[in-house]
């Protein structure tokens, strides 16, 4: 075990807003820091970091914990070489221990069993001819080191058994009493460092799954590895741009034609974790997914994500092959450098893809491809160049010009927040005639004093000091809120899913400043509400009492606060 005072004197010398800025571009927002959480997509900041409680927090998906946990997570490692990670960035030795033990077993059990699957494949005459069909010759099938595992395999239980492993500890590392790739082409899965960590099968003939990923495992996760990228990693940041593909033979392909700056995901979607994991390397990316419905729709949910975080991405077009793999079998090394050369912005792409999707000739086709595009034209807004590119697309497919388009998108928008854009709110004439009816589009909130309350307990605590209050001055989950807090030190990461989504969604409502202007006029809300509740209070007791000389002086209380109340009003 690491000594707990080696940990603590690791988490206090690093500063936890570095760190984590290091991941996520993060904004000063009073005395926390705001962004885009990294372990989910999210299009609005809901990832905060307090730089003097030393956590973070993410109202989305409520990911919290301190400067280890955070490395720990964003980098798919264990505790100890968290710890490692971040003493080693303050210039503090962490020393061995038994955990790294079970991850030495995990490589050797990994290295050992991937030497046999690579033993058995030359006495496999079939998967040789599977692989010399694909085009690969000796030297290629030793280079990626392909293995085949025989249809009664038990190589996993001999491995481990030869290790001394015992049960429990193999299915920790993904077996139990069988091999799942029995039958199929090994194909080697390595960590960053270029330690086999897990395998792919593909099935050699017909049957279902064609091909089998590891399970995830203590070491292994698929949502954060990418095949080929130890390989790759050095090739990326010399080129300054990553391919990235959904398959094995898809990124092996472009490896094999000389272009190694290729990975690919594993069996999953494009998640948090790949994005920075490549963010380190270059913020330029080419997405070669296939060019079927299934790879189009993949792209574009990698691309929402890719904008997002602020990527410059084109994307790859494959229109005499399905895919890279494909392309390389039939044009070799003069195709692929031709799809890389024609590969299109995601501006172009995503109007293309999007514009595929409906019927523009048809007012109701028309009209959805317009509320299509909203969504992305916030995205492109981020970078202007982006966003006029997007514009560009968009007039030309949907047959309008540049401004005209601008009105489109925006005309819904302007009509929502009231009479006063009136002389904006109509489209063009030629869409009138269309009779095209605009998707309305939901305009935000305006932050409420209990909003606004809530928003400064957490980010301006010395403005909320200056504000006296009760809890039963306020409505809703406010007043419930600050029944608890008010007095006590509530930190982020320590409320109830409850109560952490109803302190996002107020979040969501305020994305500026708070100055002392709002704080005035949260002293002067509180003040009238004070006045009105003990107004109300006197006129429940003027029902009750008897005496006219008790009912004289509450009457003339009354009057005072109503005096009291019209003064405030009218202070500017």
């Amino acid at each position: 075990m690491i000594p707990r005072d080696i940990i603590e004197r690791i988490r206090e010398k690093n500063d936890i807003v570095e760190v984590i800025s290091e991941y996520v571009n993060l904004q000063k927002v009073g005395s926390n820091y705001r962004g885009l959480c990294p372990f989910h997509l999210e299009t609005t900041p809901s990832f905060y970091v307090s730089p003097q409680k030393k956590i973070f927090h993410c109202f989305g998906c409520g990911a919290s914990g301190d400067v280890i946990k955070f490395v720990q997570e964003i980098e798919n490692i264990s505790y100890v070489e968290a710890v490692r990670k971040l003493g080693e960035r303050v210039g503090i030795t962490v020393s061995y221990t038994e955990e790294d033990e079970v991850r030495t077993k995990y490589y050797t059990f990994y290295k050992e069993l991937h030497q046999l699957y690579k033993s058995k494949l030359n006495q496999n005459q079939i998967a040789i001819e599977y692989l010399k069909k694909r085009g690969y010759d000796a030297r290629e099938i030793s280079l990626y080191e392909f293995g085949f595992s025989p249809v009664d395999s038990k190589f996993p239980q001999q491995v481990a058994q030869r290790l001394g492993l015992s049960k429990d500890e193999l299915e920790k590392f993904g077996f139990s009493n069988s091999d799942p790739f029995a039958g199929r082409l090994i194909i080697p899965i390595a960590d960053d460092f270029g330690r086999v960590i897990a395998f792919g099968g593909r099935l050699i003939g017909e049957g279902v799954p064609k091909y089998l990923n590891s399970q995830d495992t203590l070491v292994f996760k698929k949502s954060s590895t990418l095949f080929l990228f130890s390989f790759a990693k050095e090739y990326i940041k010399q080129v300054d741009y990553v391919i990235i593909c959904e398959g094995y033979f898809d990124a092996l392909a472009f490896h094999r034609a000389g272009i190694k700056n290729a990975v690919a995901t594993l069996g999953t979607a494009l998640t948090k974790s790949h994005v920075y994991k490549l963010k380190k390397l270059t913020t330029n990316i080419v997405l070669a997914f296939d060019s079927d419905s299934a790879g189009i729709k993949a792209a574009l949910r990698s691309l929402e994500m890719l904008i997002s975080e602020g990527f410059n991405v084109a994307v790859a077009k494959f229109q005499q092959a399905k895919d890279a793999d494909e392309t390389y079998s039939k044009f070799g090394m003069e195709g692929l450098v031709k799809v890389l050369d024609s590969s299109i912005g995601a501006e172009q792409f995503v109007v293309e893809s999007v514009a595929k999707q409906y019927d523009l000739s048809n007012p109701s086709g028309f009209n959805t491809f317009i509320r299509a595009l909203r969504n992305w034209e916030r995205l492109f807004s981020s970078n202007p160049k982006s966003l006029e590119k997007f514009y560009e697309h968009a007039s030309t497919t949907a047959g309008v010009m540049k401004e005209e388009l601008k009105n489109l998108l925006a005309s819904q928008q302007l009509q929502n927040q009231g009479d006063k854009y009136s002389q904006y709110n109509q489209p063009s004439r030629s869409y009138q005639q269309q009779n095209v009816q605009l998707p309305k589009t939901p305009v935000k909130k305006v932050p409420t004093t209990e909003d606004y309350l809530v928003y400064m307990y957490f980010n301006y605590p010395e403005l909320f000091k200056q504000i006296d209050f009760t809890p039963d001055l306020l409505e809703g989950k406010a007043r419930e809120f600050f029944l608890i807090a008010k007095d006590l030190n509530v930190s982020l990461d320590s409320l109830s899913k409850h109560m952490g989504e109803y302190v996002k969604e107020v979040f969501d409502k305020i994305d500026f400043e708070v100055d002392d202007k709002i704080v005035e006029y949260i002293k002067k809300d509180l003040e009238l509400r004070r006045i009105d509740k003990r107004i109300a209070e006197i006129d429940a007791l003027v029902l009750k009492v008897t005496s006219d000389e008790e009912k004289r002086i509450l009457l003339k209380a009354r009057t005072e606060l109503v005096r009291q109340k019209m003064k405030i009003k009218n202070q500017k």
